[in-house]
């Protein structure tokens, strides 16, 4: 866990102690308002820990993965995809990981996001080096034994730690 995690969690530790202490000091005088400050410190328990990982994550420990290629072979029966792994956040990191899915292509929108839920083929792969603030590091997966004559679509996801 980095400082920014302890930040995050203190933050969340005190605004819901901070409206404990709300609640029993409104608890006699005005009960009603007592139980909507209840309900929504409920609310803040069980949201709240996954907008603070989806805040960091989206600007503290941001990754962004690019897909630079994606080549099938004539000669042999395999994907190649290449891309690379960009680190745009404020901390350095130690190993990532990067999944790929070859999903079927429909324009529809609509099915290409059902199409999603069961890809054609999945790998993951984990990149042990070194990623500092503002750096690249290049990957390449191959998917042996590809053999689907449709059309398809490869989307990339990446973790870093």
């Amino acid at each position: 866990m980095s400082i920014y995690d302890y930040i995050a969690v203190g933050w969340f530790v005190f605004v819901l102690l901070l409206l404990f202490v709300l609640i029993l000091l409104l608890a006699r005088k005005k009960p009603k308002l007592a139980v909507w400050l209840t309900l929504l410190s409920i609310i803040w328990i069980v949201v709240a820990p996954f907008g603070i990982k989806f805040f960091l994550d989206q600007s503290v420990r941001k990754v962004v993965v690019k897909k630079e290629d994606v080549v099938k072979l004539k000669f042999a029966s395999s994907l190649v995809v290449t891309g690379k792994i960009i680190n745009e956040g404020n901390v350095d990191f130690h190993t990532c990981k990067i999944d790929a899915k070859v999903i079927h292509y429909d324009p529809d929108k609509f099915k290409f996001a059902i199409n999603s839920l069961k890809p054609i083929r999945f790998a993951s792969k984990i990149i042990e080096k070194n990623l500092t603030i503002g750096d690249t590091i290049p990957f390449k997966m191959v998917f042996e034994d590809f053999n689907y004559k449709g059309d398809f679509n490869v989307t990339l996801e990446g973790v870093c730690y």
